[in-house]
């Protein structure tokens, strides 16, 4: 070998070095490395011979992404995310498959002799000889993960074995979970997937249930899109992305899922409703499955009915003791109707069960009509609603006041028959719970007015209402002090300079998968239809009119409730705000006795002291930190 070969191979050497070298330096520039963990990652690179990028990526310091974007800016090559890339066909095949797999490759298009190739090592010379050797054609490099090259090739050699690869990354537990679909769906074309008993797809639908339940999730997404399939999981009231799957995945995604909920896997074009039972080791759910058709395809909604919840108590909704007290007298009584109102998701139906469940018991009969019932309790006589034979609701409850009941907890009064059966039984010696989607306690008298029940018959019939929201709890292993933007507390009308207590919020840690919450708890305001209540609303009092004297009975209202929460640690501004969005729900912190009072008021009704500052001489209200006011001239400092 000459001299001028031996200094080539040494200079390509030092190539090699200069480029590691200034890799590391590249990437601590970037923030997304620093010097210890590049030395660390420099010394499990002599261990093991691997790349630095290759130990980096092993060692979790960075992600592929940030790797080969890194490397795209360094060797100023094009980054290609293959996600949503199209290739052509006999593209791909210009390179053989084992050589892609050596090489980990795959060509991207081909023109006037070029061939342009993504790589996951654009590093390596010797690749793009060889290719070129290989191909015949002009190599351009480009970069891509390594991941995305593997997946975009087995979907076009292995298509069938792509899922099952993906399925047995994520599945951890042994065995797949025990379907029961409903009985009475039973079709005919289950028969048809038979061929699919050891089929990856029963594990991938497998690993999204497990997940789902796994996570705590309420409700799974199954949502095609252009040029994929999303899944995602509700936790805590927030979707959250969980899985992203091949687009050609999604229609016998869906068929499966049809299948185990009883559904026609012909029907395409309508949405349908169907229920699955689910047993995995000691994990006992059930699954309410909803399709709808989109413009990409069916959508699949998967609400997880986790039978834990249904048996939770009273003193476990979160209420405070003076409206748990409310309510268990509520419950307790021989007679009545309690409403339980909210909007969707926000734990009506577990409230009711709870109360169901504390007034169980050997004497007392207990009927329930629900549409679809979604906990089995024991001791209860549940109905499941089926219009397409006729048992409606209101058919339901004539049958009922026939059985003896002493209790009868309807799913939800929606319409005028409904709440006048719900309000005759209430009348005549039955406790009657019941739900309605209002905004607020006093608003259920003035929906039930609007359905078409007279007055004279809502004030005799209602005992209480209890209208309420969840907001998620702060992560206690992750909890610490901070100060709340000013934005956030102007709609407190409280000031940074004069905080009346502390405010707490999640920093975010793996047990709440970096999100600062886990678990929810109640919000909730409870209205007492008292003597001066029942006065009102005979007389067709407003919502308003009924809200002013329920607090003047000592009625905490949302924000009221919200604003504790957030006193004792226990939840944020912002999730209170977000519940509890209404102007007059929200509350503020009288700064001269402490007592919470509502925004409306401008004197507090406890120390009299005003609530807002306003200009001695003109009575308009001004800002905290002015000198002067802007209207009249007059001073606005305080007097020495």
């Amino acid at each position: 070998m000459d001299a001028a070969s031996i200094q080539g191979k040494k200079k390509t050497q030092n190539d090699n070095f200069v480029s590691k070298r200034k890799l590391g330096e590249l990437l601590i520039e970037s923030g997304l490395l620093t010097i210890d963990k590049l030395k660390d990652a420099l010394q499990a690179q002599k261990n093991t011979g691997k790349r630095l990028g290759e130990a980096l990526i092993d060692m979790k310091i960075i992600s592929e992404e940030e790797m080969a974007f890194s490397l795209a800016m360094q060797l100023k090559i094009p980054f290609i995310d293959l996600v949503d890339y199209s290739i052509k066909d006999d593209v791909i095949d210009s390179i053989p498959e084992e050589v892609c797999q050596k090489f980990v490759c795959i060509p991207l298009s081909l023109k006037n002799n070029i061939l342009h190739v993504a790589m996951a090592d654009p590093l390596d010379l010797h690749i793009m000889k060889d290719l070129q050797f290989i191909t015949g054609y002009n190599i351009q490099p480009a970069i891509a993960t390594r991941s995305q090259i593997m997946d975009k090739l087995q979907r076009h050699y292995h298509p069938e074995r792509t899922i099952k690869d993906v399925a047995d990354e994520f599945v951890e537990d042994a065995g797949l979970m025990e379907f029961f679909p409903d009985e009475e769906k039973k079709i005919e074309e289950e028969e048809d997937f038979e061929s699919f008993k050891d089929s990856p797809f029963i594990k991938m639908v497998d690993l999204i249930i497990r997940n789902a339940i796994k996570s705590g999730s309420s409700d799974v997404h199954i949502e095609a899109q252009e040029n994929h399939v999303r899944v995602r999981n509700r936790i805590d009231g927030v979707l959250k992305d969980s899985i992203k799957l091949p687009k050609w995945t999604q229609p016998i995604i869906i068929s499966r899922i049809k299948v185990l909920a009883g559904l026609n896997i012909a029907e395409r074009r309508l949405p349908q409703d169907g229920r699955i039972k689910v047993k995995a080791r000691n994990v006992s759910v059930d699954l309410r499955v909803s399709t709808l058709p989109t413009y990409y395809g069916e959508k699949a909604v998967i609400r997880i009915l986790n039978k834990e919840e249904a048996f939770l108590s009273l003193d476990q909704l979160g209420l405070s003791q003076k409206n748990l007290t409310i309510l268990t007298n509520f419950i307790h009584r021989p007679q009545g109707m309690v409403l339980i109102t909210g909007p969707t998701g926000s734990g009506k139906t577990s409230t009711l069960y709870a109360c169901m469940r504390e007034i169980k018991s050997e004497e007392v009969n207990i009927i329930s009509v629900e549409d679809p019932v979604e906990y089995e309790l024991s001791g209860v006589n549940q109905v499941q609603i089926n219009e397409k034979v006729g048992l409606s609701f209101p058919f339901v409850l004539r049958s009922i006041l026939r059985q003896d009941p002493n209790v009868i907890m309807i799913g939800e009064i929606r319409d005028e028959e409904t709440a006048e059966i719900a309000v005759q039984a209430s009348m005549t010696g039955h406790l009657v719970l019941s739900t309605l989607h209002t905004n607020d306690a006093p608003a259920a008298v003035t929906r039930l007015l609007d359905i078409g029940i007279p007055p004279y018959l809502i004030a005799s019939s209602l005992v209480g209402i209890v209208a309420q929201r969840l907001v998620r709890t702060i992560c206690p292993d992750c909890k610490e002090e901070y100060v709340p933007s000013q934005d956030s507390l102007a709609r407190l009308n409280m000031d940074q300079n004069d905080l009346p207590f502390k405010f707490y919020r999640g920093a975010g840690c793996p047990n709440c998968n970096n999100t600062g919450f886990i678990g929810r708890t109640a919000i909730e305001e409870i209205m007492i239809v008292g003597p001066k209540i029942r006065e009102l609303i005979q007389s067709s009092a407003t919502a308003d009119t009924l809200r002013d004297a329920a607090m003047a009975m000592g009625m905490t209202t949302l924000g009221m409730s919200g604003m504790r929460k957030i006193e004792k640690g226990i939840t944020t501004i912002e999730e209170v705000l977000k519940a509890v969005h209404e102007k007059e729900e929200l509350t503020t912190i009288c700064p001269h006795c402490g007592k919470t009072v509502s925004l409306d008021f401008k004197d507090c009704p406890y120390c009299k002291k005003p609530l807002i500052p306003t200009c001695s001489s003109c009575n308009r209200i001004v800002q905290p930190g002015w000198v002067a006011c802007p209207y009249c001239g007059n001073s606005l400092k305080p007097k020495t």
